[in-house]
């Protein structure tokens, strides 16, 4: 999954997704299959399944996202290389050690 393609364009579609009269249409679409006795309280119900499948999705998903926010990090010129770090902080412990000692 390439993670640069989400973001604006994904929040976007999901508050689309939730203005009212997208939900009104959504409405008379489940009414014309499932009749008129479909309303708005099992319209919420699948909305709230939908929301959870969701939530699900993107919590499964994490690991992934992590990992490739980690690699953009790593390949970042701003963003030091971990083992670089540790050699500076090693050199610095270093040189106290050697200050205290004399």
């Amino acid at each position: 999954m390439d993670w640069c393609l989400y973001g604006e364009d994904k929040r976007r579609e999901i508050d689309r997704d939730l203005k009212p009269e997208y939900l009104l249409d959504d409405l008379r679409r489940y009414q014309d299959v499932f009749g008129e006795e479909f309303g708005v309280k099992e319209l919420l119900m699948l909305e709230d399944i939908r929301v959870k499948a969701m939530i699900a999705g993107a919590l499964a998903d994490m690991p992934e996202f992590l990992v490739d926010q980690i690699g953009k990090a790593n390949n970042s010129s701003s963003f030091p290389s971990v083992t670089r770090a540790m050699e500076r902080i090693a050199d610095v412990v270093e040189e106290k050690w050697e200050e205290e000692r004399e």
